[in-house]
């Protein structure tokens, strides 16, 4: 299942996200094992969304709200309804990243 970067609209699929999307971030095996170790709610701690950052990844509160990605022109925007439209199916949904995902590939979002 796909959903969809808020700024370029690049798709990415929900298990790369969740179980591959770490090693793009440079991190070695112990930090990427410590990482998919961790609850979902955990995985944006400060020091993981930095190294996604400098990936070219940027989230909400979950990797699977996808706000920025590599395939990002450096001076695209987010689209600001749809930035909006995601952060609040995410909030209604909060902890539910199965439901998040089914509910923004309905949406194409």
């Amino acid at each position: 299942m796909d959903v969809h970067c808020t700024t370029c609209g690049e798709p990415w699929d929900t298990h790369h996200l969740w179980h591959d999307g770490i090693w793009e971030t440079g991190l070695d095996e112990e930090k990427v094992a410590g990482w998919k170790g961790l609850p979902p709610e955990e995985r944006l701690k400060e020091r993981f969304r930095q190294a996604f950052k400098d990936a070219g990844f940027e989230f909400g509160q979950s990797v699977i709200n996808v706000t920025r990605c590599p395939a990002c022109p450096a001076d695209a925007k987010p689209d600001q309804e749809k930035l909006l439209l995601k952060a609040e199916i995410e909030a209604m949904l909060a902890g539910d990243e199965d439901g998040l995902a089914a509910h923004y590939a309905d949406l194409g979002l």
